[in-house]
């Protein structure tokens, strides 16, 4: 299971006074288990996903629960209040409890059940946890507000299907190694994630490095950069990038060419 000690879409900002020596291993933290959850179910089906918070705070944290549909446009994320959107996801969320109460050093969870509408093109919600110091943890301390959300994506069919649509590249330098992108849509009605690794070859023919890009989890009509870092350092001369994406047996090729001066 991924936990989250920040909103995938809302930075939870929280600030402490504390003694010089700290190590990062006693800081205080918010998390929130699971981060990310796909749920595969059929159109109209019911759902329930039990959320966990952990408050290793010296404070109280009183939490209302919120859920929002994640909508996509122009190619990028947008996040919208239930009911705002036709064929709304977060409209038909139940949550329980509504609101928590988490001591310092305490967990707590909640329940949230789903029904995925017939029809609705929405592939994903965020459920957040908006949350309040109850009280100063101590003199001196200093108390705000923090929001974490869990993402939840629906997988309701088979119709997995993306594309390459730009490459970039940028050149390495003496400190660092050049860095290839692609940008890739997911022009279907389903959330991937595909995996990828570029191969890089020369002026004549040869591979000579073999890049993996970081993973990402494209919504049906986002666009996502996916970056891989070349393992070494180049030559001066041509060379071509040779990527392949694989998600569900679905595997796009993509290559671009740059040089190295």
């Amino acid at each position: 299971m991924k936990a989250a000690c920040v909103c995938l879409a809302l930075c939870a900002t929280l600030v402490r006074s504390a003694p010089a020596d700290d190590t990062a291993a006693q800081r205080p933290t918010l998390t929130l288990t699971p981060a990310v959850v796909l749920a595969k179910i059929k159109p109209g089906q019911g759902w329930t996903q039990t959320l966990r918070m952990s408050n290793t705070t010296g404070g109280a944290f009183n939490f209302e629960i919120e859920v929002q549909d994640v909508v996509v446009k122009d190619g990028h994320r947008t996040y919208v209040p239930a009911g705002e959107t036709d064929f709304s996801i977060a409209s038909t969320a139940v949550a329980t409890p509504r609101t928590l109460t988490i001591l310092p050093q305490q967990q707590g969870t909640i329940s949230v059940t789903l029904t995925v509408p017939e029809r609705t093109p929405l592939r994903a919600v965020v459920v957040y946890f908006k949350g309040r110091l109850d009280t100063p943890a101590e003199d001196g301390s200093v108390g705000l507000g923090a929001s974490l959300g869990a993402l939840i994506t629906f997988g309701l069919s088979e119709d997995y299907t993306f594309e390459a649509t730009g490459f970039s590249v940028v050149p390495q330098s003496q400190s660092t190694n050049p860095v290839v992108s692609h940008e890739l849509l997911n022009s279907g009605t389903e959330v991937v994630v595909p995996k990828g690794t570029a191969a890089i070859i020369d002026g004549a023919g040869k591979r000579v490095a073999k890049a993996t890009f970081e993973s990402h989890r494209i919504l049906p009509g986002e666009r996502v950069i996916f970056s891989a870092t070349c393992p070494l350092q180049l030559k001066p001369g041509h060379y071509r990038a040779i990527s392949s994406f694989e998600f569900a047996t679905r595997i796009v090729t993509a290559s671009g060419d740059f040089s190295v001066p």
